[in-house]
């Protein structure tokens, strides 16, 4: 596994450097030249962190949100830099197996419609395919959030509350046992709401990836 990822790895950068001649892009999170995200600020994604979300809901993510971090999330987020989800892909693999979850599926928390007709993408899905996990679109949204940037933990379990629902099986092959994954981790009230309604229908929560955490509530992630 060591050698295909080291492999796959020298070929990503190979292409990114001929890419670059055609195509020049600049790092999102400190403007050098030639990548999407550099070296430097992939490794700034120095994780994981792990941290209790609920009873039996752990979340475990790539890096802080802040600095570097969050600006390539932005960047990512609302400025269709959509190279940067491989690499960051990569770094919630290694989150999956140091949590154990090294062959888990994974369920993206949905976008909201608004957010999918701005950007032409759903993030948490786009980071969930560049892993190498299988990835199953087992959620929907049912109601409409409000804004969650200036509101408290308790404001966000209610803001979110009834948001999400099961989307109907549409096949015999889902899995029972998964992980959900999301961008950014801030109070954990959307995942809440996401393992509750998938324990609701009888699938397994492992847990949740996300690919940065708030640095307050951000733990490292000890051995073992």
């Amino acid at each position: 596994m060591e050698e295909s990822s080291s492999a796959w790895s020298s070929w990503s950068d190979a292409f990114a450097d001929a890419l670059s001649l055609l195509l020049p892009v600049w790092c999102a999170g400190c403007d050098r030249p030639d990548r999407a995200l550099c070296s430097v600020c992939v490794a700034a994604f120095d994780g994981p962190y792990r941290r209790p979300l609920a009873p039996g809901l752990t979340l475990w993510s790539a890096g802080r949100h802040d600095g570097s971090n969050a600006r390539a999330i932005r960047a990512l987020k609302e400025e269709g830099r959509t190279g940067i989800a491989g690499p960051l892909g990569r770094r919630l693999a290694s989150a999956l197996d140091a949590a154990g979850w090294g062959e888990a599926s994974l369920v993206p928390v949905p976008t909201s419609r608004a957010a999918l007709r701005r950007r032409g993408y759903a993030v948490p899905e786009l980071l969930a395919s560049r892993t190498g996990h299988p990835v199953h679109r087992m959620l929907r949204v049912s109601g409409r959030a409000a804004d969650q940037r200036d509101l408290g933990r308790r404001e966000r379990e209610r803001n979110v509350a009834g948001t999400l629902a099961a989307r109907p099986a549409r096949h015999a092959r889902v899995p029972t046992a998964v992980v959900l994954i999301d961008d950014v981790a801030t109070t954990g009230a959307t995942l809440r709401e996401a393992h509750r309604v998938l324990a609701a229908t009888g699938v397994v929560v492992l847990g949740a990836v996300s690919a940065t955490d708030t640095p307050r509530r951000a733990s490292p992630a000890l051995p073992g």
